[in-house]
């Protein structure tokens, strides 16, 4: 039965936090919230990271910071699957925000205090798939290869095994019990070393997961043994490659995408301010192949066909390559977030098998600076403004845009009536985090680690084109010293004629007023020779000083020759007083000298020609044209001194 929440017209927010590494678990969990949520009328956004059980803080960083995302109190419930989580620091800064705002939330798979949760009877699946082997099968010497150690899970599933051994007069010896990780590699070394210590093998290996089981299949048939005819082997969670694995893996199976339903629904009685209970359904044990059993129930029949349906909605190994180096071939040479962004949008509008026909990539803006390196980037928490970049809507490009990180998050939910499902994972390099990119599709990038291999590939593309920007920013400063003037920092000669000209002439072109003006400061030499060039240094520094500050800022500076500089410039119209800026610049350089209390006389002759559209002069001609003007100043200037003698 599904509940509408009554009295509200709006969507629903439903904030979901799991852990990456579920695959088909994370996939059929969420899949039952949505569809749960169809019903409900409430929109779903899926924040999912991929900490390690075995990593640092500092190595978990990036991940576990995506959980920082979501302001809690922009939505209305929250389901947690708890027990994919990796780092034990996520629960407890999800328990201390949902007390902090009174969210009400469930808990799949995970007993939290003061949380409802919903979650399997492990006790009672592993109960019947041991008491099958041992009762049905008569199994006596038996091997258990669990999860690790202190995990509930696999106590409650190892307790189970124990406790039908006790009842049917089997002894399991503490030898016999081997705690891995969930993963296959492990499970088949702790297999390996049981078989050398042993030197024979055991009626059955019971295992904590289908993984591990699977794995543990293939090397003993590398090893020249058979399953199940020289031992059985079982597993735990009815993975749908477990069924379809040969022969198929005795195992026990949640239901996920029913427990993904009942959350929904439990959410759902909080949202109403009803009294929820925490909930456990029930496992069921599913006989296969591995254990000497037909495979071919009904149950198992329908799960193989839905595989093969789901299936057919992922997309293959070598096509996930082939879309991987299309994005890298996209953005390989973006230096910039425009160039970013367009390059990423095109390429998802013609294709998007795993991104969806929405999707976006935001950017700290601070990911585009990098003069600091990464000091400038967060480690903890996001930006409040973002770049978003790659924007995809309904699968028509869309242009580059920033916007406030809440008004990112749901840019997509506010413009859509339908609900929808939204899924968020962390992009960043070390502990820096880079933003977040969300996608639009469905769940089956969930499995077969295709959204973990996605989020690799996303992070190391961009950590490229953060090596762009890095280049390119070294070479523009590198193209800059060149072109400029280290004692008055204005532009140089090279600078002069590879920026100045081109510009002027473009002006002149295009029907615009340009000005060239050339200005000299009076009696450098006697400066230096009388006060040394120190103080020449000086007065050069301070002339261009005054320059940059009196002149509009398109306009160009440049130290021509040794006490020499160069303007150019545009000007709005043919009135333009060019005696009037000349007598402007020798006042302005007056004020400076009085102020900086210069004790030896500074000053400068200026001259100028402006640059008419019909003129038919070239840059050099205007060139001599201010020369001659300027000296016919410095002429004055001399006379002006020679009389104060």
């Amino acid at each position: 039965m599904y509940f509408l929440l009554k009295g509200d017209t709006m969507k629903k927010k439903i904030a979901v936090f799991a852990g990456g590494w579920g695959g088909e678990y994370l996939q059929e969990v969420v899949c039952g919230i949505t569809e749960a949520a169809q019903k409900e009328d409430a929109d779903i956004f899926v924040f999912v990271n991929f900490s390690t059980p075995g990593g640092s803080y500092s190595d978990n960083l990036g991940e576990i910071n995506l959980f920082t995302l979501p302001d809690l109190t922009d939505f209305d419930g929250a389901i947690l699957l708890a027990n994919s989580f990796n780092y034990a620091g996520e629960i407890t800064y999800l328990a201390d925000k949902l007390k902090e705002t009174g969210l009400p939330a469930v808990s799949i798979e995970y007993n939290m205090e003061n949380i409802v949760s919903v979650s399997t009877d492990n006790y009672a699946g592993m109960h019947d798939l041991a008491e099958h082997v041992i009762v049905e099968h008569g199994a006596r010497n038996i091997l258990f290869i669990g999860g690790p150690k202190e995990h509930l899970e696999n106590a409650e599933r190892l307790k189970a095994l124990l406790d039908v051994a006790q009842e049917n007069g089997v002894v399991i010896p503490e030898k016999n019990i081997r705690y891995g990780d969930w993963s296959k590699n492990p499970a088949v070394e702790l297999m390996l070393e049981w078989l050398e210590e042993n030197k024979d093998l055991p009626d059955a290996i019971l295992c904590a997961n289908d993984i591990m089981a699977m794995g543990i299949c293939e090397q003993l048939e590398k090893l020249n043994y058979r399953v199940p005819e020289d031992v059985m082997v079982t597993g735990y969670d009815c993975l749908r490659d477990a069924q379809e694995f040969h022969p198929s893996i005795t195992s026990v199976n949640h239901e996920w995408g029913r427990m993904g339903i009942v959350a929904l629904e439990m959410l759902a009685g909080l949202l109403r301010g009803e009294a929820v209970e925490s909930i456990m359904l029930k496992t069921r044990f599913v006989a296969g192949g591995s254990c000497g059993c037909s495979s071919s129930n009904k149950y198992y029949d329908k799960n193989i066909q839905l595989g093969r349906i789901n299936r057919n909605n992922e997309i293959d190994g070598l096509a996930a390559d082939s879309h991987f180096r299309h994005i890298y071939l996209a953005v390989r040479k973006a230096e910039n977030a425009d160039e970013l962004s367009k390059s990423l949008s095109e390429l998802f509008v013609r294709e998007h098998p795993m991104e969806g026909e929405n999707f976006m990539l935001c950017l700290d803006p601070e990911f585009f600076h990098i003069e600091e390196g990464n000091l400038n980037l967060h480690t903890r928490g996001y930006s409040d403004r973002m770049e978003v970049i790659g924007l995809v809507r309904e699968g028509k490009e869309q242009p580059h845009i920033a916007k406030d990180i809440k008004d990112a998050m749901f840019l997509f939910s506010n413009e859509k009536e339908t609900p929808g499902l939204y899924l968020y994972v962390p992009v960043y390099s070390d502990a820096c985090t880079y933003g977040f990119a969300m996608l639009t599709g469905d769940m089956h990038i969930a499995c077969d680690n295709q959204l973990y291999i996605w989020t690799r590939h996303m992070n190391q593309y961009l950590e490229q084109v953060r090596r762009n920007i890095t280049i390119a920013d070294l070479t523009r400063k590198l193209t800059q010293l060149s072109v400029t003037d280290v004692l008055t920092g204005v532009y140089n000669r090279a600078g002069c004629e590879q920026i100045a000209y081109p510009m002027l002439r473009e002006w002149k072109e295009s029907g615009g007023i340009g000005i060239v003006m050339l200005v000299d400061v009076d009696k450098m030499k006697a400066i230096n020779d009388l006060y040394g060039h120190a103080n020449g240094d000086l007065a050069l520094r301070t002339v261009a000083t005054v320059l940059k500050a009196a002149l509009p800022e398109d306009w160009i500076v440049s130290r021509f020759g040794g006490d020499e500089f160069f303007i150019g410039g545009r000007i709005s119209g043919e009135d333009f007083d060019l005696n009037e800026l000349c007598n402007s610049l020798e006042n302005r350089l007056a004020q400076e000298v009085h102020r900086r209390e210069i004790e030896f006389r500074l000053t400068i002759s200026v001259g100028g020609v402006k640059i008419m559209p019909d003129g038919d002069c070239d840059i050099e001609k205007y060139l001599q044209m201010a020369d001659k003007d300027m000296y016919r100043m410095k002429d004055i200037h001399h006379k002006i001194v020679e009389n104060e003698k």
